[in-house]
């Protein structure tokens, strides 16, 4: 199905463009504009929550419109008003105005965690091959923060952080939002076309393989009377709380340890590579294996990371930790993006992650002001790190008995 290709294809481009809005690549600002700004490291935390917990609020509704009316129109006004709120973060005088911006930035939900507005189309449109299918779309964040991330930093230094966000800006929109209009439509049933389907004959599934099945139809009010909704929900709330502590401080950790900006950005690209690479291994994996199997390597993955971070002795320690810390974000974004289709279907897809989104982006948001507090009042991220290494393994205990629940109605007529 050549359409569906195109849907991935412009979403991968849609992903690699909002690696430029202050996502990865934020760290990089948290030093410069602290100190013209006079904010406390836990005052920037409660930027990034600000934009989480507004993207939150605003997730089932976003949930709603995407099963309605597809990402076309949505994507390029989030683009829109995101970029415009950039542009804003170059003229702050106060503290307020970056914590109002960040806010207004996350309701528009374009770069919030798990992607709802560029994963929920690719699973619509594809049923077989949607692990590779959302690795393909989902590579675009790994990339995006390989070019993002030494750019960024390049631009700072040469230019100052507030034409930073400028530049910034004007890049981002320029790709996401003439691809959107072009390129984007709701799901294949608009064009007269069925989803892409696969159905892998029996004989050729390895022993670890699920065998041949029927898709999921569940209403949302039918997967929220399930426990493996909840069971999920608090799994991606742990991994959530996790990985917000880390958005903010792992990159002036690294730069205070010692490390200079420019190494520990190329250390931060390698991250991202190592995301990209593992998003597109993850995507192929999932087609194949249970996801909650390549949701635990990914807990363990984060777990060997921190530890590593524990040490930050050398320059090589600096590249595996983040290398490795990338590798597990990349399958943790497949397992994000794919287990909710698999589990519940395609048809409400964005309504049942609308309905779990403000509980992850809210565990995500308070993660990142705590480990702030915690550095504020100790001088130090030693007890986030440990903290971070519990909440990892507990998320990978938790995970590896989530099982796909049993349909009561009929499913829908479709292989995978």
């Amino acid at each position: 199905m050549f359409y569906g290709w195109v849907i991935v294809t412009t979403l991968s481009m849609v992903n690699f463009a909002t690696m430029a809005t202050g996502t990865l690549n934020f760290g990089l600002f948290v030093i410069p504009m602290g100190e013209e700004l006079e904010m406390s490291r836990g005052f920037i935390g409660w930027s990034q929550t600000a934009r989480l917990l507004a993207g939150g609020s605003f997730g089932f509704i976003m949930g709603r419109l995407l099963d309605r009316h597809g990402p076309r129109i949505l994507i390029p006004i989030a683009a829109l008003v995101t970029g415009i709120c950039m542009i804003g973060l170059s003229y702050v005088q106060n503290a307020w105005q970056f914590l109002l911006l960040f806010n207004i930035m996350g309701f528009m939900g374009l770069s919030a965690p798990g992607a709802l507005l560029t994963s929920v189309p690719v699973a619509k449109w594809f049923v077989g091959k949607r692990g590779t299918a959302l690795a393909l779309a989902t590579m675009g964040l790994g990339t995006g923060g390989i070019v993002f991330l030494p750019v960024t930093q390049f631009l700072i230094s040469s230019i100052g952080w507030r034409d930073a966000w400028f530049a910034l800006s004007i890049i981002s929109m320029s790709i996401i939002i003439p691809l959107s209009i072009v390129f984007l439509k709701r799901q294949p049933e608009d064009l007269g076309l069925s989803p892409y389907i696969t159905q892998p004959r029996s004989d050729e599934l390895t022993d670890v393989q699920e065998p041949p099945r029927l898709e999921a139809l569940w209403t949302a009010s039918q997967a929220a009377r399930t426990s493996t909704l909840w069971w999920l929900m608090a799994f991606f709330a742990l991994v959530g709380f996790a990985m917000g502590s880390t958005n903010v401080h792992r990159l002036p950790y690294w730069i205070e340890t010692g490390f200079s900006a420019q190494i520990v950005s190329y250390a931060f690209a390698a991250d991202a590579a190592g995301a990209a690479l593992m998003a597109l291994g993850a995507g192929i994996i999932v087609d194949r294996i249970p996801v909650r199997f390549v949701a635990v390597a990914s807990c363990l993955g984060f777990v060997v990371s921190v530890g590593l971070m524990l040490l930050a002795s050398n320059t090589l320690v600096l590249f595996t930790s983040a290398t490795l810390f990338g590798l597990a974000v990349g399958a943790n974004m497949i397992v994000t993006s794919f287990i909710w289709a698999d589990y519940f279907g395609r048809t409400f897809l964005g309504t049942i992650r609308g309905i779990v989104l403000p509980v992850t982006l809210t565990s995500i948001g308070l993660g990142s002001p705590i480990a702030g507090y915690i550095y504020d009042l100790t001088g130090s991220y030693t007890i986030v790190w440990w903290m971070l290494i519990v909440l990892f393994g507990s998320a990978s205990i938790v995970i590896v008995n989530i099982k796909r629940p049993v349909p009561r109605q009929p499913t829908s007529q479709v292989g995978i």
